[in-house]
């Protein structure tokens, strides 16, 4: 079954999917840890979680990848027959074709994609779009709070100096320096305010 488990930032997701990845490989089931190699926060294999987990990826998915070639090509060198479980950090950034193929991968497997569903513009990303159109098992991961104290429904792009950016790249990785991503209400994300 392919699982999407969507949320805004601060909503803990990879967080989530680290401890449920855990969790799996203490019952000694079959896991394989994926994510795009367009995220190069900490590192190109390193799956992080804001709050300190991290773990290393098996396999970084690179646009044109296909995704069961390289679960066969991990099989083969951990000596497996397959995969049982796989989890896939920042799903939003996968295309649609490898989107495509995870779901036709989850007739025998669970696969579980964890990500954003909108961009800091409320534009669906390519993989997400896929992912809602078709994951059989859609999840909100909850908890990302406005800075009102609101629920954060809105991906937001902030500047150095706290202000609120509504146009550029889809895709611009968040260094904590220069940019950083938050969640906002939508009534905050619409006038810009990102603090009192």
């Amino acid at each position: 079954m392919l699982h999407f488990f969507h949320g805004v930032m601060g909503s803990s997701k990879t967080a989530q999917l680290l401890m449920q990845r855990y969790n799996y490989q203490q019952l000694g089931l079959k896991v394989a840890l994926l994510k795009p190699a367009i995220d190069t926060r900490i590192s190109l294999s390193t799956v992080y979680s804001r709050i300190g987990l991290q773990a290393e990826a098996e396999v970084v998915l690179h646009p044109g990848d296909s995704v069961a070639e390289q679960l066969n090509w991990l099989a083969v060198q951990h000596a497996h027959n397959d995969y049982e479980y796989v989890f896939v950090d920042e799903a939003q950034f996968l295309s649609e074709e490898q989107v495509q193929e995870l779901a036709d991968l989850a007739d025998d497997r669970e696969i579980f994609c964890y990500g954003l569903k909108t961009d800091f513009m409320g534009q669906f990303f390519p993989g997400s779009a896929a992912l809602l159109r078709l994951a059989e098992d859609i999840q909100e991961v909850t908890g990302g709070l406005c800075w009102c104290g609101r629920k954060a429904t809105m991906n937001t792009r902030v500047d150095g100096d706290g202000h609120v950016i509504k146009q550029g790249e889809q895709v611009l990785i968040d260094n904590q320096q220069q940019i950083k991503y938050i969640g906002l209400c939508y009534k905050h994300w619409r006038e810009g305010k990102s603090h009192a």
